[in-house]
């Protein structure tokens, strides 16, 4: 019975130690804007040709490579604990990162009267930030880190209400993602940081479709050993605005 005692006395003593630290806890809220860098093969210029020339639409080994520098904005929610020697923050995040293909593959499109592809991930991470203010006045050193998953969107591109029409449509996928970076606060309201996001390995779904007078449809790689997958990763430039 005493031992019973003292392990409630000891539990509704970290009970208020925890509402206590949780009731100086600062909440922050961030939004943030980036040009974000696709790397891995996200970024390849590893593309099929023929006679010199990109083969367009995309085909299924083609599909998701060839990215260029994009933008994107974020959102983040976080909590400040300071632990003595600085702070440390867990966040909850969410971006939005749009990239097109590259020019090469762009103009390539555009002279056959088509449409490309334009690229949307939107990763989703909880993690930790440590910040660190000591060294210099008016300015605060961090580093995190974060793991959540990446939704991965390709746009149709081809010929959609032309004569001869045929477009490709791509499912979306999602992926486990994780991120990692280091950067400094100026003040207490902007931020700047290089960031590497590791997006994942997605799959790439595409469906040939033409016109509904012509119901022709077929579907590339449905089966997982037939289905060609992509490491997406982005290294960005993120500038933060924090409330």
């Amino acid at each position: 019975m005493k031992k019973v005692q003292i392990f409630r006395t000891l539990c509704i003593a970290a009970a208020f130690v925890f509402a206590a630290n949780v009731s100086q806890a600062q909440l922050r809220q961030s939004i943030f804007l980036n040009g974000n860098l696709p790397v891995s093969s996200w970024a390849s210029t590893n593309v099929t040709t023929f006679g010199g020339n990109p083969v367009v639409p995309l085909t299924p080994a083609n599909a998701g490579k060839a990215a260029s520098l994009g933008f994107g904005a974020g959102y983040r929610a976080q909590y400040l604990f300071d632990v003595g020697m600085g702070e440390v923050a867990p966040f909850v995040n969410v971006d939005v990162l749009w990239n097109t293909v590259s020019k090469s593959i762009n103009d390539a499109y555009t002279q056959y009267n088509m449409s490309a592809t334009t690229y949307f991930n939107v990763p989703a991470f909880v993690g930790v930030s440590y910040f660190y203010d000591d060294l210099f006045s008016n300015i605060t050193l961090f580093a995190e880190a974060g793991i959540g998953a990446d939704f991965f969107f390709m746009t149709a591109e081809g010929k959609k209400n032309q004569s001869p029409d045929m477009w490709y449509a791509y499912k979306p996928s999602v992926s486990v993602a994780g991120e990692f970076g280091l950067g400094a606060y100026f003040g207490r309201h902007v931020s700047a940081g290089i960031h590497y996001y590791i997006l994942g390995k997605h799959a790439i779904d595409m469906t040939s479709k033409t016109a509904d007078n012509h119901p022709v449809e077929q579907t590339y790689y449905t089966t997982p050993g037939n289905r060609p997958t992509r490491d997406l990763g982005s290294l960005m430039l993120r500038i933060g605005f924090h409330l």
